[in-house]
């Protein structure tokens, strides 16, 4: 089982690298204007996920992975808006180690609108909301596919240790579902707490 796990989660992992590569291009051709560049910041993440699952003991994970932030307002600027502090289009990929209720694995690869006020220079408070794909080997009863989709949405605190670097922390509320391709399909939600890292230029 251990071996099949790590199987899926290399698969899963080239995957998404392979799914990053095609994303990021289609910034990387826009103009750079405006506050900043449009990819701004490079991150890491981690933590611990926890969902109650029916008839099994409760879903817990951690997860590892890595962020793309784009700078939004060279885009809103076009529009006569500029918020004060940032708001980013966030490209995370993912990949978690599932060790209850069974030794299993889940992976993906979303987008999240972020927005950060500067209460100081140091601490920028944010919210987020996104969706994105979602895999995962572990078979419950809510699920019947592996297959699904993931949204959610959080809040959090930024703080910059450096002009160029910040360390963050935060919660997010999860939702997996399938878009009703198969029944059932009752959804899994889940508990983030969410610690990382960002370079910024």
């Amino acid at each position: 089982m251990k071996r099949a796990v790590r199987r899926v989660m290399s698969a899963g992992l080239v995957f998404l690298l392979v799914l990053s590569c095609a994303v990021s291009p289609v910034f990387a051709e826009r103009a750079q204007e405006g506050i900043g560049q449009w990819l701004q910041e490079i991150g890491f993440f981690g933590g611990y996920i926890s969902a109650d699952l029916k008839y099994q003991d409760d879903m817990e994970a951690v997860p590892l992975g890595v962020r793309f932030g784009f700078d939004l307002k060279p885009f809103t600027k076009k529009f006569g808006w500029e918020p004060k502090g940032m708001f980013e289009l966030l490209y995370e990929i993912f990949a978690s180690s599932i060790f209850a209720p069974h030794a299993n694995a889940e992976m993906g690869a979303g987008f999240m609108l972020r927005y950060s006020y500067p209460l100081t220079q140091k601490f920028y408070p944010y919210i987020e909301v996104g969706s994105g794909l979602y895999y995962m080997t572990l078979s419950t009863y809510e699920q019947s596919t592996q297959f699904n989709f993931a949204s959610a949405g959080g809040a959090g605190l930024t703080y910059f240790l450096r002009d160029d670097f910040a360390i963050n922390a935060g919660y997010r509320r999860r939702h997996v579902s399938n878009a009703s391709i198969k029944e059932p399909n009752g959804g899994i939600d889940a508990n983030m707490y969410i610690v990382g890292a960002s370079w910024y230029f």
